[in-house]
């Protein structure tokens, strides 16, 4: 009788283990997928974007040439990586053995506390991953000098140069850049969007007495322009129901118009758009500023605006190369 009861109870036994143990894997199969996927995310990484790329990618020499293209317009002039990553005003990137997660985390997070800004506003993931492919890519087979083929799309003065030690001491000229200011030759002139001491159009920020930013902070801001700190000026992109788009600074609305300062082209066009005629009004705080002004200026430009911006603050004074370029 007890064997009996014995090998049923080890019968049943065994069947409950037997359909258990599928459900026990597959539990143990999703956990780990979880586990994994959650692990992605913390770092700023989506499972989708990581399988996509993959490391062969990375290798993938139009994936690198792409990116080449991407880092010379956005991170190789002279104040900041340099020429194909060679470094700049900012280190060296390239030939350094840097990690694929990290330069993909720095790219879209920023490195606080340095000059180095967020560009997730800007690139897709997938163009992140073709700047990454490029800086870490052997700059042995993908010489720097290829990065250097990428010109900006519009170029009107002689692309700007790290300066030589000797002239480093050299000193801007304030007079000369409230002329580059309120230069009304120029498309992306200054005064188009700014205003300072009272002259100008007041688009963008008042660029009057900037006490506490550096001259670096400046040339930064004018080279590198990125968010908005004040949502006064921030990007609206409105699509109306013709599917046009218009993309600018919106300087007011009632209940039955909005203005908005067109930016498609400068110099800037107050439009008045009726809402009877929009479908949406998207905001963003990434900023409508021209972003090539480090090849519109030549290095003395830059200095000599610099000056003038430093002059109209109450912590103004002579602002030399040493202090743009200086850490």
């Amino acid at each position: 009788m007890h064997e009996m009861h014995d090998r049923t109870w080890w019968k049943y036994a065994r069947t409950q283990t037997t359909v258990k143990r599928p459900f026990a894997r597959f539990v143990f199969v999703v956990s780990a997928i979880l586990i994994g996927f959650c692990a992605f995310q913390k770092d700023g990484f989506s499972l989708e974007t990581f399988v996509a790329q993959g490391s062969d990618n990375l290798k993938d020499p139009k994936v690198i040439s792409e990116g080449a293209r991407l880092f010379a317009t956005s991170c190789g002039n002279s104040y900041c990586h340099g020429t194909g990553g060679a470094g700049g005003g900012a280190p060296r990137v390239r030939g350094r053995d840097l990690e694929a997660k990290y330069v993909f985390k720095s790219i879209v997070n920023g490195i606080p506390g340095s000059a180095m800004p967020s560009f997730k506003s800007e690139l897709s993931e997938q163009q992140v991953w073709s700047v990454v492919a490029f800086v870490t890519s052997d700059s042995k087979t993908t010489p720097a000098a290829e990065a250097s083929k990428v010109s900006p799309a519009v170029t009107s003065a002689k692309p700007i140069e790290p300066p030589a030690a000797a002239s480093s001491t050299l000193i801007g000229n304030p007079q000369a850049g409230k002329a580059i200011f309120f230069d009304s030759s120029k498309p992306k002139s200054c005064h188009a969007c700014h205003s300072i001491n009272g002259e100008g159009t007041a688009i963008g920020p008042d660029l009057s007495g900037l006490t506490g930013k550096t001259p670096r902070d400046l040339l930064l801001s004018v080279i590198l322009p990125h968010q908005i700190e004040d949502k006064r000026f921030e990007t609206v992109t409105i699509t109306l129901r013709s599917g046009d788009k218009v993309v600018g600074v919106k300087k007011d609305d009632d209940a039955e118009s909005i203005r908005v300062y067109d930016t498609t082209e400068l110099p800037a066009v107050l439009r008045t758009i009726q809402k009877s005629d929009l479908v949406k009004v998207d905001s963003s705080q990434l900023s409508v500023m021209p972003k090539d002004y480090a090849s519109l200026y030549t290095v003395n430009q830059l200095l000599d605006l610099i000056s003038f911006l430093k002059s109209s603050s109450q912590d103004k004074g002579s602002v030399t190369l040493q202090d743009l370029f200086g850490n």
